[in-house]
């Protein structure tokens, strides 16, 4: 009897444990898996026997004295606390009638905490399934290990490299025809014409008694020395083909040349009937740079030059590559002697043609070196 009163008290905390985890309200319905025969059927709990209280008389019933197992309410009901359902016949659940009113309001910590425990449950179980997803995928995935031949002693089963065996076909039963004695011809390797560098070509000659300079220079004609040291007559409509490098040397101004320059349409001098002037410089390694410009076409520059106890060297070079074409002209007194540089020259594409006359070696201690009048482009 005590064991049963025990398992009835335990159902009774476990629908209370319930009802403030999940909200769940005890009806007067009686559960469908509760056993009619120990909980619903059986006997409440004598509280009279336990707690020493015995029944009076209105609690005795008309069968016999008979106790009721709880007392009557004023009109004659048993109360809602373990009254049987006329319906059904059954006794209902045994909970206490506060825990059946309905209008009793619940705060939010009764839903807060219920519903994180289910979170975290639900979050552990979807873990612990991908957990063993992928633990099945990295098994499947795994590469199976190599079949190992068996070993036959101390021989190695494992092949070899073969190579695929030819079956025979109709071409290869038939007869192969004999080769052919003829021996290959191999052509001769192309030749490559040069690259093309242009061309250079000096020429030295003697000076005429007048040169006029507006004739022979249909392109530009410079005249130096006119005026000053560092004057220069030139063509007004030359356009500055012909120019002159800055000056690096000493030079001195002289009327010593035995010929005479003439010009017309001149700038700033606007012509002249004939002058001997020029410039000149002295010492080894001093001397002159020129400049015009080059193309396809052969052009021909001339130089008028001098050399006064000493040797000079006149280097031209185009600018588009090429080699350095040289020429000297030399002079042992101490008088002035004057020459004419001819240079033809063709570059591969447009450029310039450099120009460098120095005095290679003086004899005179005293003033050596080379000299320049005047030089005409055609």
């Amino acid at each position: 009897m005590a064991a049963d009163a025990h398992r009835r008290y335990l159902r009774l905390s476990l629908h209370l444990i319930l009802d403030q985890c999940t909200g769940f309200r005890a009806t007067a319905e009686p559960a469908a898996w509760a056993d009619p025969r120990t909980t619903w059927e059986g006997r409440l709990p004598e509280d009279d026997q336990w707690f020493g209280r015995q029944p009076g008389p209105e609690e005795r019933g008309q069968g016999g004295g008979q106790r009721r197992p709880y007392p009557v309410s004023i009109s004659g009901r048993r109360t809602s606390y373990g009254f049987r359902n006329n319906t059904a016949g059954r006794r209902g659940t045994v909970v206490p009638p506060a825990l059946l009113e309905g209008d009793r309001r619940r705060g939010w910590s009764e839903f807060i905490m219920p519903a994180s425990v289910i979170l975290a449950g639900v979050l552990i179980v979807v873990a612990f399934g991908f957990i063993i997803n992928r633990a099945t995928r990295s098994d499947d995935t795994a590469t199976p290990p190599a079949v190992q031949p068996p070993a036959l002693g101390q021989f190695s089963a494992a092949p070899t490299d073969q190579g695929a065996i030819p079956l025979p076909t109709a071409a290869s039963e038939s007869p192969s025809p004999s080769p052919s004695k003829t021996t290959p011809t191999t052509k001769p390797p192309r030749s490559t014409a040069p690259a093309d560098t242009g061309s250079i070509a000096i020429k030295r000659s003697g000076v005429g008694a007048v040169v006029n300079l507006s004739a022979e220079g249909t392109r530009d004609w410079v005249h130096w020395g006119e005026e000053s040291t560092f004057s220069l007559e030139r063509d007004k409509d030359g356009g500055f083909a012909i120019l002159e490098g800055a000056p690096t040397a000493p030079r001195f101004r002289h009327a010593l040349s035995p010929q005479r320059f003439s010009w017309t349409g001149g700038s700033p001098v606007d012509h002249s009937d004939g002058t001997p002037t020029g410039i000149r410089t002295c010492g080894k390694g001093n001397g002159f740079t020129l400049s015009a410009p080059a193309a396809k076409t052969t052009r021909t520059l001339r130089i008028y030059v001098g050399v006064l106890a000493g040797r000079g060297r006149l280097d031209a070079k185009l600018s588009t590559g090429g080699a350095t074409k040289s020429a000297r002209f030399e002079q042992q007194g101490a008088t002035l002697s004057t020459a004419v540089f001819t240079v033809t020259y063709r570059a591969p594409k447009d450029g310039t043609l450099k120009l460098n006359w120095v005095t290679e070696d003086s004899f005179n201690s005293d003033c050596g070196g080379v000299a320049l009048e005047a030089a005409t482009l055609r």
